[in-house]
């Protein structure tokens, strides 16, 4: 039998606890002792402090009830698992876990991004180099840019979210807020399928700089645009964040719109849009480190 505990509630848990019950193996006996069954529980390597007080929560109410002595693996026989207390409060964990979430993917993907062809790619900066825009990979390196603006809107849009549901001058605001709200929006918030939060960001666009900063601004007072005139380095290159992203978003909207490809556009292209992404969510990572005074990344 295998279980799984999770605590969503103001984001406690990053990974939760797993327990199994089954029969011990030879081995896991030699450890143990004789027994007909045990229980196995396990927190990944980046639990949350929440995740391993559960876990020292349920040996010792194992313990309690059926008796016993337990193996840590990182601690030893009888030693329960040390916790950290938390830094972070329940916005800046809900930032970390999408923080973590889009720049994990984000690596995925760089580190899967496919080779050119080799016959091809030897004809870039000779008078044959034309010839090398027929390698289909430059197709696919095109299409990993619409993905590329998906992850900044995934999250600048769940910051936003996360920020209003715990800014309690936001909260203020809106019980003065007299703007209509539609039928199905009220009853999606009765059925719990959407949230107050997901209804104000339904009116912006963040696909768009323009649109995401008047989210921020208007409720949050962040100045998105601020934040992003800036030099930051992308490999060996040290470039205005803004008119990067400007660029980044214009060719989205090439390739979405009118399936415009640009077969020069080589593997290095790809992957500098892909750090630049990286960098624009840690430079606003770094804002909200700076002004809040809390940290939210490891």
């Amino acid at each position: 039998m295998h279980f799984h505990w999770f605590d969503e509630v103001d984001y406690q848990s990053f990974d939760g606890v797993e327990a199994t019950i089954c029969p011990p193996s030879e081995d896991a006996k030699a450890t143990l002792g004789n027994c007909t069954w045990a229980l196995h529980t396990r927190t990944r390597a980046s639990a949350s402090p929440a995740d391993k007080e559960q876990q020292n929560n349920l040996i010792r109410l194992a313990r309690a009830r059926f008796g016993g002595s337990f193996y840590n693996d990182w601690f030893g026989r009888n030693r329960y698992t040390k916790v950290t207390p938390d830094a972070r409060d329940a916005p800046t964990r809900g930032i970390y876990l999408a923080y973590e979430f889009v720049t994990d993917s984000i690596r995925a993907v760089r580190i899967a991004l496919p080779e050119p062809q080799k016959s091809l790619e030897r004809l870039v900066g000779t008078k044959l180099e034309p010839l090398s825009h027929a390698d289909p990979a430059r197709v696919l390196y095109n299409a990993l840019v619409p993905f590329a603006v998906a992850a900044l809107e995934h999250f600048f849009s769940r910051c936003f979210k996360i920020l209003l549901h715990y800014e309690p001058e936001v909260q203020k605001r809106l019980q003065h807020q007299t703007t209509k709200v539609t039928m199905s929006d009220l009853l999606s918030v009765q059925s719990r399928t959407k949230t107050v939060e997901d209804i104000i960001a339904d009116r912006y666009s963040f696909q768009s700089i323009n649109s995401i900063h008047a989210a921020f601004s208007e409720w949050l007072d962040i100045d998105i645009w601020k934040i992003l005139r800036r030099r930051r380095r992308i490999g060996t290159k040290l470039p205005h964040l803004e008119s990067q992203i400007l660029q980044l978003i214009n060719t989205r909207h090439d390739v979405v719109h009118r399936f415009s490809m640009d077969l020069r556009f080589r593997k290095e292209g790809i992957q500098e849009v892909l750090d630049l992404v990286l960098v624009v969510i840690d430079t606003f990572v770094d804002h909200l480190e700076n002004t809040r005074g809390k940290r939210i990344r490891d």
